[in-house]
C-alpha cells in the first residue's frame, strides 16, 4: 500500500523537515519520505521504517539494507555525516558530468567556425549561453545534432555574428519541434497503456513523456501515487492538452526539472522560464547597444511590464520583440508591436515612449552616446508638461523631440510649435496611441 500524503507530513514534521542522512533542511533542498529497508526487501510501510530523506541521499541510497555501512539504524542516526556527505558529493558530480559533456559537444562543433578569413577569430557566445544549451538537453536535442544546426546558422551570411548564437537557438527549436511530432506518433502508435478515457489520446501520450522525462531525470521510475496525481490534472487540463499539444509537452518536461507534480505546476515553470528568457533578451539588447549590461534596478522594472502581460495569455514571443527593440533604445518601456490592451496593463503611454525613443536616437548620433537615466527622466518629466496642455499636435512633439536630442537638450519645448487652433489640436490629440 503506498504512503498517505497524511503519514508523509507526520514523517517529515517528527523529522524535523531535515534529511536523516545528511542533516540538509529544506527549502535548501527537496525532501522526500524514505523507506530504510526497502519495499524490495521486505520493509514496510510503517512510520518505524521511514524517514525523511533529501533527494541526493535517497537516489545514492537506492535498494541498500539497513545493515549496510551507509543505512543503520533510524532511531540512533547512525548515518554518518562524512559518509553521507560523499555520497551526496558523489551523486551530484554524476548528475552534473553529461551537462558538461553537452556544453562540450555543442562548443565543439561551434568553435569549429571563424569570423571572415581570420580563423582566430571566433564566432562571440552571449553570457549565459550554457543555460540555453542546457534547456536544448532538457528538451531532447541530442549532441549530433548541433552540427546540423551550427552549420546552417554559420552559412547564412546574412546573420551577423553578434546575431548567430540567436538565430541557430531558433533553429534549435523548430527541431525541438519536430522530435516531439516524432514522439507523439511513437508514443500514439506503441504505449501499452490501457485507454483513459479521462485522458484522451493526446493525454496518454503526454502522461507516458512525463513517465520518460521523471525516470531520465531520478533514474527511477515515478512513484504510482504521483503518477495518478500527474494524470488526474491532465484528465482536468484535457482541452489544454488537446488545444496546443507542443507547449503541453514542453511544459510537462519543464515541470520534471522543477518538480511539477501537476499540469498547472508545470506549465507555471514553463511561463516563468518565458518571462526570464524575454527580459534576458531585453538586457541582451541592451548590452549589444551599449556594451555593458544595465542597472539592476532596471531589470525590474522591466520583469513587472513582462509579468503583467504575460498574465492575461499574451503570446511571448511578441513581447520578447518588444522587449528586444527597448533593449536596443535603451530603454525600460515596452511598447512596441504591442497591442492597445497590452500597454493598458503596463501603463505605457505609446506615443510618450517613442518620442523618447525618437529623441534617445538623434541624441546618440549627434553625442556619440546614449543619453543617462537621468537625462531620460528629465525629458519624461517636461514630455509630461507637455501632455497636460492641449496646444500642441502628436506630430509636432516628435519634431520637437528630434530637434532636442540633436542638441542634447532635455527640454523640447524650446523647438515646439504652438497650434493656438482647437479645431487642429482635436484632430491629433497627444492621447492618440
Amino acid at each position: 500500500m503506498a504512503v498517505s500524503k497524511r503519514l508523509r507530513y507526520e514523517i517529515l514534521r517528527r523529522d524535523n523537515h531535515t534529511c536523516r542522512y545528511c542533516g540538509a533542511s529544506a527549502p535548501d533542498v527537496p525532501l522526500r519520505v524514505d523507506h530504510v529497508t526497502p519495499v524490495a526487501l521486505g520493509g514496510t510501510d510503517t512510520p518505524d521504517n521511514l524517514v525523511a530523506s533529501c533527494e541526493p541521499c535517497n537516489s545514492g541510497k537506492s535498494s541498500a539494507t539497513v545493515d549496510s555501512t551507509v543505512v543503520a539504524n533510524v532511531a540512533d542516526d547512525a548515518l554518518r555525516w562524512a559518509t553521507a556527505m560523499t555520497r551526496a558529493a558523489e551523486q551530484l558530480r554524476a548528475q552534473e558530468q553529461p551537462k558538461e559533456e553537452y556544453r562540450q559537444a555543442f562548443l565543439s562543433e561551434w568553435n569549429r567556425w571563424h569570423v571572415g578569413k581570420d580563423e582566430d577569430k571566433k564566432v562571440p557566445v552571449p553570457a549565459g549561453w550554457q543555460q540555453s544549451i542546457e534547456r536544448f538537453r532538457i528538451a531532447g536535442i541530442p549532441t549530433w545534432m548541433w552540427a546540423e544546426i551550427v552549420d546552417i546558422g554559420m552559412a547564412n551570411e546574412r546573420v551577423k555574428p553578434d546575431a548567430t548564437f540567436r538565430y541557430c537557438c531558433g533553429i534549435a527549436w523548430k527541431k525541438v519541434g519536430e522530435l516531439q511530432e516524432t514522439a507523439r506518433r511513437i508514443v500514439g502508435a506503441a504505449s501499452s497503456r490501457p485507454a483513459d478515457p479521462e485522458l484522451g489520446l493526446i493525454g496518454q501520450a503526454i502522461l507516458h513523456i512525463w513517465e520518460k522525462a521523471w525516470t531520465e531525470e531520478h533514474d527511477e521510475a515515478p512513484p504510482q501515487d504521483a503518477v495518478e496525481e500527474f494524470a488526474a490534472s491532465l484528465a482536468a487540463g484535457r482541452q489544454r492538452c488537446e488545444t496546443d499539444p507542443a507547449r503541453t509537452i514542453a511544459a510537462v518536461q519543464m515541470g520534471v526539472l522543477f518538480q511539477g507534480a501537476t499540469l498547472n505546476a508545470s506549465l507555471s515553470s514553463l511561463e516563468s522560464d518565458e518571462r526570464c528568457n524575454v527580459v534576458m533578451s531585453w538586457a541582451d539588447a541592451w548590452r549589444m547597444s551599449c556594451g555593458e549590461y544595465p542597472d539592476s534596478t532596471l531589470y525590474h522594472h522591466v520583469q513587472e511590464q513582462v509579468d503583467a502581460i504575460t498574465e492575461e495569455g499574451t503570446v511571448p514571443s511578441r513581447v520578447e520583440r518588444a522587449a528586444i527593440v527597448a533593449g536596443s533604445l535603451l530603454s525600460s518601456s515596452l511598447h512596441y508591436s504591442l497591442s492597445t490592451e497590452d500597454l493598458k496593463k503596463t501603463g505605457v503611454q505609446q506615443w510618450h515612449e517613442h518620442a523618447v525613443d525618437i529623441w534617445a536616437r538623434t541624441f546618440s548620433a549627434a553625442a556619440s552616446r546614449w543619453p543617462s537615466n537621468d537625462e531620460r527622466a528629465a525629458l519624461r518629466e517636461r514630455l509630461q508638461e507637455i501632455s497636460r496642455d492641449s496646444g500642441y499636435l502628436i506630430y509636432d512633439v516628435y519634431a520637437a523631440v528630434a530637434a532636442a536630442g540633436a542638441y542634447q537638450d532635455t527640454d523640447p519645448t524650446t523647438c515646439l510649435q504652438r497650434h493656438l487652433s482647437v479645431f487642429e489640436a482635436a484632430a491629433s490629440p497627444l492621447s492618440v496611441a
